[in-house]
C-alpha cells in the first residue's frame, strides 16, 4: 500500500511561500491535503505548517495566518532599533534578536490547548534539537514520549532559530516506583522513555525517603534495567516502597540545524513504521532560497564577525540541500519530487533576504512569486505526474 509523506521546509517568514504552493497543491488534489498524506514532516516554520495542515487548517488559513500575524512575531527587521530595547534588557544585547513572546502568543492562538496525541491522521512530525543532550529531538504523534505536549509548544521549540529566538526550555516527568536503591544510586522498576544523555532530576514523591531530590549524574540502561546514579548521595536510601518522579530538562533549538529539510527524516520514520521503500512516495516543498555566491575571495578572509550575520544562512541551506540529496537518492526514482526555487533569480520582484521581514509588501511579493512559480508549466506537469504515481492502485 503507497504512504505518502509530505515535508515542509523551515524559513521563517518565508513560510508563507510553502503554504501558497500547498494551497495550489490542494486544488490539484481535489481534496484536503489531510487527508491525502500519510506522515506530515516539518521544521520550524515548516513545523507550523505541517502542523496547521495536520490540524485541518486549509492553506488559505495558513497563508492569513502569516500575513495576519507575521508583525507579531517579527516586528522589525533592524538588529539596533528602540523595538528591540525590551529584548537587549532581557536577554542582553548580544541575545537573540527577537522575543519568543510573539511567536508563542500567534501559536497558542492558533491551537489552543490541542495535544500532539489529538492529531490522529496525518502522522505528524516535528524536528527540534536539544542543546542539553546535544542531539536532535522528534515530536511524533503515535509515540508516547511527546504525546502529551501542547501542539503550540511543539511548533516554538522548533521554531527557536539561533540568532532570532532564544532556546525553549522544556520538561518532561515520568514516574514509577523503586526496584531498588543504594545511597547513590536508584534502580527503576519501569523501562523508562528517556535517553541517558537527557539532564535529569529525580525526586522521590512516596514511602522511604519521601520529600528527597537528586540531580542525575549518570544514567546507565541495560535491557532488563535502568539505573541513575544521584548526586549528592541519599539522606535515606529509597527501597521498594518508595514512589518516584523524574524531570527530564530540554534545552531546545531549531530543527534546522540539522534537518531544515526534513523529508529524510520522514523517510526514515516510514521504513521504521514498517512501510517498504517501493511504497513511499515523498512530496518536499520548500521556502524558496537564495543563492548569492560568497567569493573566495571574502570566505578566506571572514572571521567571526563577518560569519555572524551570514553563517545561519549558510547552515540552514546546507541542512537542506543534503537532506534533499539524501531522500532523492533514497527513494525509488519518481518517488520523490521536490518544489523550491531561487528567490534572488526566478523571481518577477525583488525579495529582500530577511527571513524575519513581516511587512506587508515582502509577503505580498513573497505569495506573487510562489504562485508564479508554481503555475509554470513544467511544475504544473512535475505535480500532476507526481499525483499519478502515488495515487492508489
Amino acid at each position: 500500500m503507497k504512504f505518502r509523506i509530505l515535508s515542509l521546509d523551515g524559513g521563517g517568514m518565508w513560510g508563507i511561500v510553502s503554504a501558497t504552493m500547498l494551497a495550489s497543491l490542494e486544488r490539484a488534489i481535489g481534496k484536503p491535503i489531510q487527508e491525502y498524506f500519510d506522515l506530515v514532516a516539518g521544521t520550524s516554520t515548516g513545523a507550523i505548517l505541517a502542523s496547521g495542515i495536520s490540524n485541518g487548517n486549509s492553506p488559505q488559513e495558513l497563508i492569513n495566518l502569516y500575513a495576519e500575524n507575521g508583525l507579531t512575531i517579527f516586528p522589525y527587521t533592524k538588529l539596533f532599533t528602540h523595538k528591540r530595547i525590551p529584548v537587549a534588557l532581557r536577554y542582553g544585547i548580544l541575545g537573540p534578536k527577537h522575543s519568543p513572546d510573539g511567536l508563542s502568543k500567534v501559536l497558542q492562538g492558533q491551537f489552543g490547548n490541542k495535544k500532539i496525541s489529538d492529531i490522529t491522521h496525518p502522522k505528524l512530525l516535528i524536528t527540534a534539537y536539544d542543546t542539553l543532550s546535544r542531539s536532535p529531538i522528534f515530536f511524533k504523534n503515535w509515540r508516547s514520549r511527546f504525546i502529551d505536549m501542547s501542539l503550540w509548544e511543539a511548533c516554538v521549540c522548533s521554531s527557536a532559530a539561533p540568532t532570532f529566538f532564544p532556546a525553549h526550555y522544556l520538561t518532561r516527568k515520568e514516574g514509577g516506583t523503586v526496584a531498588r536503591a543504594t545511597s547513590n544510586s536508584i534502580c527503576f522498576a519501569e523501562i523508562l522513555n528517556v535517553d541517558p544523555y537527557n539532564k535529569m532530576q529525580v525526586e522521590i514523591i512516596a514511602g522511604r525517603g519521601v520529600g528527597q531530590k537528586r540531580e542525575v549524574s549518570n544514567f546507565l540502561q541495560t535491557r532488563q534495567e535502568q539505573m541513575a546514579f544521584v548526586t549528592p548521595p541519599w539522606s535515606v536510601v529509597p527501597d521498594s516502597t518508595s514512589a518516584y518522579s523524574l524531570t527530564v530538562e530540554y534545552s531546545l533549538i531549531d530543527g534546522g540545524v540539522g534537518a531544515n529539510n526534513p523529508a529524510a527524516c520522514a523517510i526514515a520514520e516510514a521504513l521504521k513504521l514498517g512501510h517498504a521503500l517501493q511504497d513511499i512516495y515523498v512530496l518536499s516543498v520548500g521556502t524558496g532560497l537564495f543563492t548569492e555566491s560568497i567569493p573566495w575571495e571574502k570566505a578566506e578572509r571572514w572571521g567571526i564577525l563577518n560569519w555572524a550575520t551570514t553563517i545561519s544562512n549558510v547552515l540552514i541551506d546546507a541542512s537542506s540541500d543534503i537532506n534533499d540529496y539524501v531522500a532523492e537518492q533514497v527513494t525509488y526514482r519518481d518517488h520523490y519530487l521536490r518544489l523550491q526555487f531561487r528567490l534572488d533569480r526566478d523571481t518577477s520582484v525583488v525579495i529582500t533576504n530577511q527571513i524575519d521581514d513581516a511587512s506587508d509588501g515582502n509577503l505580498n511579493n513573497l505569495v506573487r512569486v510562489a504562485n508564479e512559480y508554481i503555475n509554470q508549466p513544467y511544475v504544473i506537469r512535475n505535480i500532476k505526474d507526481f499525483l499519478v504515481k502515488a495515487a492508489d492502485n
